[in-house]
């Protein structure tokens, strides 16, 4: 899945997320269906990130700056992560 660069994204309204802390991940529950998902700290950033107004390229901006990545890396690996959360209905 190729995601444009002025696409925006946001939780979708039946998911709760909460950081827990530095360097230590976050939680997801879709509240529907009682799933609860464990994040890592980039997918925790990215999720931090979606505000509904941010696009997915300052998005990408933000996460290059917190991690010492390769932007055409972070691009490859946030796009696969991206699809993978609209699939599960976690953003939209």
């Amino acid at each position: 899945m190729s995601i444009s660069d002025n696409k925006v994204f946001t939780l979708a309204d039946s998911v709760s997320f909460q950081p827990l802390g530095d360097n230590e991940g976050a939680v997801v529950l879709l509240v529907k269906s009682g799933d609860i998902f464990t994040c890592n700290d980039t997918t925790t950033a990215f999720l931090s990130a979606l505000d509904g107004k941010t696009n997915f390229a300052q998005s990408l901006d933000r996460l290059v700056d917190q991690f010492d990545v390769d932007l055409d890396l972070l691009r490859a690996d946030i796009e696969k992560l991206a699809a993978n959360l609209v699939e599960e209905g976690i953003i939209v």
